[in-house]
């Protein structure tokens, strides 16, 4: 459990410098001041970029090499983040109430879907146990 316990803080901690460097590329580059208002335009503008990634990583999926699909992983973090990023304000609250309401599920109120992989809300119909 100890080895879980330090896995957790690394990954937090990688996960947050990951999170500070899409800011600071968007800063460097910008990113914000480059995009539309509209926040539905914004994702419009950044849904090539999210889908480039995501082929890039079925690409990794399909020559199974782990350390080039955890890299290609990473990079589709990376560009998500950076849509939470281009929302702006908007983004805070979504983070804080996704964020929220995955904490909330539990054994008792969600299964694994074993056809999907997907927690799914019991009683929802779907192939619960």
């Amino acid at each position: 459990m100890k080895v879980a316990l330090a896995m957790r803080s690394e990954f937090i901690q990688a996960v947050s410098e990951l999170a500070a460097e899409v800011w600071d590329f968007h800063d460097r580059w910008d990113v914000h001041g480059r995009l539309p208002e509209s926040p539905a335009e914004r994702m419009r503008v950044r849904r090539p970029l999210l889908q480039e990634e995501l082929r890039e990583l079925d690409a990794e999926l399909e020559a199974n090499d782990a350390d080039a699909l955890a890299e290609e992983a990473t990079d589709v973090a990376f560009v998500a983040i950076g849509h939470l990023a281009a929302l702006e304000e908007l983004a805070l609250d979504s983070i804080r109430t996704v964020v929220s309401k995955n904490a909330a599920k539990s054994h008792a109120t969600h299964f694994i879907d074993d056809s999907t992989g997907k927690i799914t809300r019991r009683n929802s119909g779907a192939n619960e146990p």
